[in-house]
């Protein structure tokens, strides 16, 4: 198919760093298709703002289609940071390949959110309009996360799609908005065992989670669709799967989920986890998570777990809209 050829030859043009692509075939119609299309599948392409130029010549029964990329560094500076960019993502790869699919995709969620600082300068630049500072739209790229440590949602995201990509996990992006503000928002499917989930890496690090700053929230590990939908807005032009399954939802998998509040079992839950720096406790509802907090911190019952009692006196906690509660038990 000429759309594919077409496809394959930006690809590799765009690969070699090419500041500009020329066809000698009329494909004026799927090319920026295929651009966009390379945009969202090739993060790893970390110089390519996203923005291009196009233009068809027709001189008797020749056509000629060029497309110029936007590439906002020089050409020096393109191949030192592609020798940067290879070296983070093998160094990533190294760190994060885990013994399932499963355990590589939490391996590569943790290395990024301690690799990353989320970059409010880029965010408000970019939230103003500016497009013509290499800096702020830097912070949109992968290169950003893994090279940089700082960067805006979609150098989250972008990050753990290079990464995933050379693990052998399936991953993709979709584009959102955020409920709770209306601004632009981008996160993760990742296809863990067969299944589609949705994966937020920006959102759970400890920089947007509510309560003591440093709490590294799981909110948005492998959710459904069901549950992304509470706090993000999906864009229709993302086809984003349907994502139901749940099997590999970081507290499903784990064992931190109880369907009611219920002190035995939420006893148990946190003896499983008291080697831990945070205990984890998912409830279904705003409700069994009002319940948890009213009896385990308003009324001290936590104190009431024999190893609590004897090992610390005194807590931090951190509760979500997503019906999470994490505890940080302070030694005595």
């Amino acid at each position: 198919m000429q759309n594919d050829k077409t496809y394959g030859e930006l690809l590799e043009k765009l690969a070699d760093g090419a500041r500009e692509v020329v066809f000698d075939y009329d494909c004026a119609d799927t090319v920026m298709k295929d651009f966009a299309r390379i945009m969202d599948e090739h993060p790893e392409l970390f110089w390519l703002t996203g923005s291009c130029k196009y233009g068809k010549s027709v001189r008797g029964s020749e056509v000629r289609v060029t497309l110029i990329p936007e590439i906002m560094i020089d050409d020096d500076e393109l191949k030192l940071r592609r020798r940067k960019f290879d070296h983070a993502v093998e160094r990533f790869a190294i760190l994060c390949r885990g013994e399932s699919e499963f355990e590589t995709v939490f391996k590569i969620h943790e290395a990024i959110i301690d690799k990353t600082e989320y970059n409010f300068a880029s965010a408000n630049a970019l939230a103003s309009g500016v497009r013509n500072d290499e800096a702020a739209v830097r912070g949109m790229s992968a290169y950003a996360c893994l090279v940089d440590g700082n960067a805006v949602c979609s150098g989250y995201a972008k990050a753990f799609q290079t990464v995933a990509a050379k693990l052998g996990i399936r991953a993709g992006r979709v584009q959102g908005i955020k409920l709770d503000g209306g601004g632009p928002h981008e996160w993760n499917i990742v296809t863990v065992d067969g299944e589609p989930y949705h994966l937020d890496v920006t959102w759970d690090d400890p920089v947007f989670a509510n309560g003591v700053q440093g709490f590294r929230t799981y909110d948005f590990f492998c959710v459904t669709t069901e549950e992304i939908l509470r706090t993000h807005g999906i864009d229709p032009k993302s086809n984003a799967p349907l994502c139901t399954a749940t099997a590999s939802n970081f507290f499903v998998k784990r064992g931190y989920c109880l369907d009611r509040y219920d002190f035995a079992k939420a006893e148990a839950v946190i003896r499983a986890q008291l080697s831990n720096d945070t205990v984890y406790l998912k409830f279904p509802d705003k409700g069994a998570l009002a319940a948890a907090s009213e009896d385990l911190l308003k009324k001290l019952r936590i104190f009431e777990i024999p190893e609590v009692r004897a090992n610390y006196n005194s807590l931090q906690t951190s509760t979500t809209a997503n019906g999470t509660l994490a505890v940080r038990f302070v030694k005595k």
